[in-house]
């Protein structure tokens, strides 16, 4: 009897980890509940998840994750003044320490 509450313990703690800790798809399942307005909503979202979205194609990539157009990188727009500004601080900030 001990056994089999010590598989079930150990089987609703491999459960709980997964839900809590394993991302789907980038979210967990509690994330997933907690943006569901409730279960029928969770299943509902989970299942049209599961079978895909219609209208979506396979192989194509969500929304949030395509670039925006005419994105670019951000770059560095310091200039030499900036830098040597901001050596003249430091300096003198580590002369009045000393």
């Amino acid at each position: 009897m001990i056994r089999l509450a010590l598989k079930l313990a150990f089987a609703a703690a491999a459960l709980w980890a997964v839900w809590t800790f394993v991302p789907v798809r980038g979210r967990t399942l509690a994330e997933r509940w907690h943006a569901a307005a409730g279960p029928a909503d969770f299943l509902e979202r989970g299942w049209s998840e599961a079978i895909g979205a219609p209208g979506a194609k396979p192989g194509q990539k969500p929304q949030a994750h395509q670039k925006a157009p005419g994105s670019a990188r951000p770059t560095e727009a310091h200039t030499d003044a900036d830098r040597r500004a901001v050596e003249r601080i430091l300096a003198e900030r580590i002369d009045e320490k000393r």
